[in-house]
Formats: structure tokens, C-alpha cells, sequence
């Protein structure tokens, strides 16, 4: 844990309390403080003699808004000057979470913030609601109402008036000459209302991005796809050589899927050392991927462990609850639970992860060519009020409304992300006051001009922003720091991410027209899978994809331990105070009765299933954190 005061009263003397920083930089004019790795100190020219902590600073002082945009790896940075100071996370926040109140105080606990202040914090009503609905909070706050959580790629920060000043003057293209004698005085004379509004903000905690996105659609509509393809295998392993450095004994999740064994196939060809390859997979289920995963382990020679998953996992939920501090529920949480559980103390010194990979390339073409095809036909009114209609608790019933419902849900909010909780007619009717604990989702203004244009939006808004730097990565580097396990994503690299976003869409989602995609007919991640194809067994190659969940049923298939899980959740103080004992009882049972019955839609069952499993995380950890006690299944 690290903690400290962003601070400017005396920057010369601030430090950040905890565990000691990998290295640290100190000069006339700036003190940095450096934790976890750097992956390209290659491409910043770093000489051996170069710490990480002075690559940061170096980065920052040549470009004080976007210079740590420059740094590709997972770490958290500590900066104070004369006339800023802030902390920053890596570009998708796989190092530690940092929560910061507004008075500066921060630290990689909230919990522990909440003990120096002496006072406890009340939750936070609209970010639970949020949770109940995707199973994250909402964006940028925490569970508690007084605290709120940096995002991947942002800093929190404090300007002096110097270093206020000249960047907005240059931002707003002030008609004055800028000099170090500039000052609020000379801006109120200029511009009275700009300086009521510098005057206001000087001093406060601000928050901001450290990464310019600036999505580009490529026109190239011939591109050179053998040479594209030789460049992406070519950065690929480069950011695995980046990553496993000179490690002696190497991991690999192996899932049985094209992300990890492409993984596994650049690893091979360019380190023929120890491979301990770990997958996980589902008893009973028709789902499970180990077979594919075994496959994979023969043809390129590792150690292989597996596990399966039985159900009886769920009972590790206050442990994760415990551990993150926060409500958190993704399909693939118990799977990398497990996965990192049984890696044990026989560790590598490193584990490579096929993570975000579909979300660079970019997902839901399907559901993106179908946006884009209603908003040109003006259809998009009409289905919204059908989403609304079918939303009712009435038609929530697996059955064909259900099965259309669930496809409009998913094409008219394609910037949100998944849905998968409750919707928001059945949110209401769970909260004792919705009309203050419930803000709906509003998406953002969507870029129709084009197929491409929206294909790209998607993938920065939903693809990166939310599913890779609030979801998958966070689910997975926490487990990873769970059980104290090297976890790296190379497929995250900053280069390839680069090289990514100047390809046409064509070689991320191929397909012969926009109608075609909208039908179906369509290769997602197309270059990767173009490039990687030959070098993968067939039996991988030709295989539908699965995805990285678990069958979530799985989790609530005993009837005993539901009604141990319903006695919890209705003894719970959170009953009396947030939610309406009724609706969460209603729902149980309703939920005991379909359990019983065979057969069914999936994706409905699978739906609820995570509802479930929502509310009882967010009962968890409201009898940990809120109530104070301790939770044992």
C-alpha cells in the first residue's frame, strides 16, 4: 500500500508513505516517485543506467499534460513541483487502485483513508445502484460518497497559479503576450469572467487523462495484408520479449482460444524455456475449453495444470469481496479466481495473459453495422420504445420477447458496454428511492457518418474505456495481486495498440458490406487470426469462440446453499436502508423456481444468474464495509 497528500504547500519535503518506490528522481524543479515496471524502455532510448523514475520525469518535463502518455507498463507515479503535483496510473490501471478525497489525500485504500480521517464515510447510493446494473460502479467514484477513484490513464492533480495559467491562456488562445510576470491580476484586467473561473479552480483537485486519444479512421482500402501481417506478428513478439525480459521460467493462460494460443505461438518462437501453461475449466459443462487447452499444451510443449470449477467456488466471494474493497462482478471473475488460485507458491517469474486482444481489434460488429444501418433508416426511436416496453418484468421470461429484447438492448447501447444485471425498470423497483439513488446510463453522442467512423468509435468509448480498463484488466491484475502472482498483458502494448489504431477497419472486422456484418458474416480480429492461423492447430482454428466466462448457473445450482444465500441477504441491514425487502425477496424466489426447471435460453438463465450474483456481492460487501462484520460462507 502506498499513501500520501497531493499537496503545494511544500514540495520539496512531500513524500508518499508505504511501501518503497522501485526508484525515485529528484531535481531542482521536480520529485517523482516511481512504482511497479516499465515495459518500453527500449523505445524511450533508456540508457542501463537510467531509472524508471527518470524516464518518467523525463517524459513529464518535456510534456507536462500527455509526457507519461509516452510509458508503456503497469505503474503508478507520485509527482510534485513548484507548480503541480498529482499522481498518475499506467494507461489501463493494472497496478494498484488509487482513491483520493478532495482535500488531496490519497492512497491505494480507501479503507485506510477512511482510518486516518477519523470519520467514517457513507456509501455512496448512485455508484451501488450502478454496480447492481453492470456490476461496476459508476465511473470514477467509489463505493463511498467521499472518496472518489482515479481512472486508467488519468491523474489526479493540484496547479499553482504559474502552472494554471499559461495553459489555459494558450488553450483559450489569449491575444496577449505570455511571460513569467503573466498573472490572475493581468487576466482580470483582460477578461474578468475567464479569471472568476481560474480564480475558482486554482488549488483544487482536478482530474484528467494523461493518454490524447485521438481515434483515426485509416482510408486505405487496398492495405498490404502480407505486410501487415509480418508487422503485427513482428510487434506482437517484441512486446512479449518486453515483457518475459530475462525470465528463466515463463507462465501462459491458456484457454483454448485464438488470443492465448497466439500468445503461446509468438512465446515459442522466440524462448525455448520453461512453460507452465494454466486453464480452467467447468465440471458438467458443455462449455469447458480444457481439451482445446491440452491441445495447445502438446503442440508447443509446456507443463500443464488445470482446474475445474464445480460451483462450490462461490463460497471464496467474501474473500475477492474482502480483497477489493469494492463490489466488482464479471463473468470471468471466478475464472481468474481460480486460474491465479492454483498457480500457488510454485510461482514463474512471469504469466502472460490473452486479455483485450478482442477489444484492440475491436467487438460487436455485428451489433455496430446494425446501429449504424437504424440510425440511417430513422428506425432507432421506434426501437427504443420498444426496449422500454419489453423491460417489464412481464415479458422477462426467457421467451422470444426476452430473446429480442436482449439483441435491442445490446444494438441501441453499444457505448455502455455489456448490460449484463438489472434493467432499468427492474432497478427501480429494487431501490427504496430511486429517484435519488438511480442515475440511468446516457450514452454518448454516437458518430453514424459511417460504418468505420462508429466501428472505431465503439472500440475507444466501449472496447477500451470500459470493458479493457474498468473490466478485464481490472479483474484480472486484482486476482493476479491476490495471490501475488506476475501477471502482464502483452497484447496491451503500447506499440501494437499504436499499429492498431492506423489499420482500416477491414483488417479488424472483415466482412464483404456493412449488411453482411450486420447479418453475421463476418471475421472478427481478422489480422490476428490471418497471421496466426497457419501457425495454430486446426482443431483451435476452426472452433467457435467461447468467450472468457463461466456458465454462471453453475454458481447457484444447490438449493441449500441458495437458502443459506436467501437467509443471508434478507437478514442484512441493507434491506432496512438501501433496498426494498419485498422486490430482493420476490426475486429469490423467483429465481428458486426457475432453478428447478430444466431447459431454457442461456443467455436468460446466464442474465439472472449474474443479477444473483450481483446482489450478493453487494449484500457482502455491505455487511463488511457498511455493517462492520465479518462475512463466511
Amino acid at each position: 500500500m502506498i499513501y500520501g497528500k497531493i499537496t503545494l504547500e511544500d514540495w520539496r519535503t512531500a513524500c508518499v508513505e508505504g511501501e518503497e518506490p522501485e526508484s525515485s528522481f529528484e531535481s531542482y524543479n521536480l520529485r517523482l516517485f516511481f512504482y511497479g515496471t516499465l515495459y518500453n524502455r527500449d523505445t524511450l532510448e533508456a540508457s542501463p543506467e537510467d531509472s524508471n523514475a527518470k524516464l518518467a520525469a523525463d517524459a513529464y518535463l518535456s510534456d507536462s499534460l500527455y509526457g507519461f502518455s509516452r510509458l508503456d507498463g503497469s505503474f503508478t507515479i507520485v509527482y510534485y513541483s513548484e507548480n503541480e503535483c498529482g499522481i498518475a496510473r499506467d494507461h489501463h490501471g493494472t497496478h494498484y487502485p488509487i482513491y483520493c478525497t478532495l482535500d488531496g489525500y490519497f492512497s491505494t485504500s480507501w479503507k485506510f483513508l477512511e482510518e486516518q480521517s477519523e470519520e467514517a464515510f457513507s456509501y455512496n447510493p448512485v455508484s451501488l445502484s450502478a454496480f447492481l446494473q453492470r456490476g461496476i460502479l459508476k465511473e470514477g467514484r467509489s463505493a463511498m460518497a467521499d472518496v472518489h477513484v482515479l481512472n486508467a490513464g488519468e491523474k489526479f492533480y493540484m496547479l499553482t497559479e504559474a502552472g494554471y495559467i499559461k495553459p489555459v491562456v494558450d488553450a483559450l488562445k489569449f491575444k496577449i503576450p505570455i511571460d513569467l510576470s503573466f498573472s490572475l491580476e493581468t487576466l482580470k484586467e483582460h477578461d474578468p469572467d475567464l479569471y472568476e473561473t481560474v480564480k475558482d479552480d486554482l488549488y483544487c483537485l482536478k482530474r484528467d487523462s494523461i493518454f490524447c486519444y485521438d481515434p483515426q479512421k485509416s482510408i486505405d482500402k487496398h492495405p498490404d495484408i502480407e505486410a501487415c501481417s509480418r508487422r503485427y506478428g513482428e510487434l506482437h513478439a517484441r512486446a512479449i520479449r518486453r515483457r518475459i525480459g530475462d525470465s528463466r521460467r515463463v507462465g501462459i493462460l491458456l484457454s483454448g482460444g485464438y488470443d492465448s494460443g497466439s500468445n503461446l505461438a509468438a512465446l515459442r518462437s522466440i524462448y525455448d524455456g520453461e512453460i507452465d501453461s494454466y486453464s480452467v475449466g467447468f465440471k458438467g459443462d458443455t462449455w469447458t475449453e480444457l481439451p482445446m487447452a491440452r491441445l495447445m499444451s502438446e503442440t508447443f510443449h509446456t507443463r500443464h495444470h488445470e482446474y475445474e470449477i464445480d460451483g462450490t467456488e462461490i463460497n471464496a466471494l467474501p474473500d475477492i469481496v474482502r480483497f477489493l474493497g469494492e463490489p466488482f462482478v464479471e463473468g470471468g471473475l471466478m475464472v481468474n479466481y481460480c486460474a491465479m488460485r492454483m498457480i500457488g507458491d510454485d510461482k514463474p517469474e512471469v504469466i502472460l495473459g490473452g486479455d483485450g486482444s478482442d477489444q484492440y481489434f475491436g467487438t460487436s460488429g455485428r451489433e455496430v453495422a446494425l446501429h449504424y444501418l437504424a440510425a440511417r433508416a430513422g428506425v432507432r426511436p421506434l426501437m427504443r420504445g420498444i426496449n422500454r416496453l419489453l423491460q417489464h418484468r412481464t415479458f422477462d421470461t426467457g421467451g422470444k420477447l426476452s430473446r429480442i429484447n436482449f439483441h435491442l438492448d445490446k444494438v441501441l447501447h453499444i457505448m455502455e458496454g455489456e448490460r449484463f444485471g438489472f434493467s432499468d425498470s427492474a432497478l427501480r423497483g429494487f431501490l427504496q428511492n430511486p429517484e435519488a439513488d438511480f442515475e440511468p446510463a446516457v450514452s454518448p453522442k454516437i458518430d453514424t457518418r459511417s460504418f468505420e467512423n462508429l466501428y472505431t468509435q465503439h472500440a475507444l468509448l466501449s472496447d477500451l474505456e470500459i470493458v479493457i480498463n474498468r473490466i478485464i484488466l481490472f479483474k484480472a491484475s486484482r486476482m493476479a495481486q491476490m495471490f501475488g502472482n506476475n501477471l502482464t498483458f502483452p497484447f496491451m502494448d503500447l506499440e501494437l495498440y499504436n499499429f492498431l489504431q492506423e489499420l482500416p477497419v477491414s483488417l479488424k472486422c472483415k466482412g464483404d458490406s456493412v449488411w453482411d456484418i450486420a447479418r453475421g458474416r463476418s471475421v472478427s480480429k481478422y489480422l490476428l487470426k490471418y497471421h496466426y492461423k497457419p501457425l495454430l492447430p486446426e482443431a483451435i482454428t476452426s472452433k467457435k469462440k467461447q468467450g472468457g466466462f463461466a456458465p454462471m448457473p453453475l454458481f447457484f445450482r444447490d438449493p441449500l446453499q441458495r437458502a443459506r444465500f436467501k437467509e443471508f441477504i434478507l437478514s442484512s441491514g441493507i434491506t432496512d436502508d438501501y433496498l426494498r425487502r419485498d422486490a430482493v425477496e420476490r426475486f429469490l424466489t423467483e429465481y428458486d423456481r426457475d432453478a428447478g426447471q430444466t431447459g431454457g435460453w442461456f443467455w436468460h438463465k446466464q442474465n439472472k444468474a449474474l443479477q444473483y450474483f450481483n446482489l450478493l456481492t453487494l449484500v457482502v460487501w455491505w455487511e463488511e464495509f457498511v455493517e462492520e462484520q465479518e462475512v463466511k460462507f
